[in-house]
């Protein structure tokens, strides 16, 4: 019985199905370079007191993400800085700012040249992983730095810091 079954399936399976480039079964095995590269280049920082987290940062370091072998359908230049999408939640916030209210954001001491505040539309956001509804999103710039090793700190007048490190040479560990 189990014989006819795998025989049967088999046959479904390879003669019944093709695999074209383009349909929905294809993309569920396709790899998606941008997303894996973009998960091995996050990192999530979190501030607490009393057992509670007060904020929650995660950042995706976008310059190993984006070079020119990796763009295919989404482009975005990163040569003139050091480039962050950053998700931000502040527990009791409405709106989730990491420049105000006693947040800071520092790249190896430096603070960012420019934070631009992402549309809930934005295409960076269907790029990267770990984005929700709860979270603001901005896509930070930093000055380019000739470091191979890249610290964040997220930092709070009230709940203290964490810091996430980052490093230039990683692409991809697959």
């Amino acid at each position: 019985m189990y014989k006819k079954i795998l025989l049967i399936s088999s046959l479904l399976f390879t003669g019944g199905c093709s695999l074209k480039e383009n349909s929905n079964l294809a993309q569920l095995f396709t790899k998606d370079d941008i997303y894996h590269i973009s998960l091995q280049n996050t990192q999530k920082a979190q501030l607490m007191a009393s057992f509670e987290t007060k904020a929650l940062l995660t950042a995706t370091y976008l310059n190993p993400v984006y070079t020119r072998e990796n763009c295919k359908n989404f482009c975005m230049n990163v040569e003139d800085g050091e480039y962050f999408f950053v998700g931000v939640y502040i527990r009791d916030s409405k709106t989730h700012h990491f420049d105000n209210k006693g947040y800071s954001l520092r790249l190896n001491g430096q603070k960012p040249m420019e934070i631009k505040k992402l549309d809930k539309d934005d295409p960076l956001q269907y790029e990267m992983p770990m984005v929700n509804n709860w979270s603001t999103y901005y896509q930070v710039k930093f000055p380019k730095m000739d470091k191979k090793e890249l610290t964040i700190i997220f930092e709070s007048d009230r709940f203290g810091q964490d810091e996430l490190k980052f490093s230039k040479g990683v692409k991809s560990l697959f």
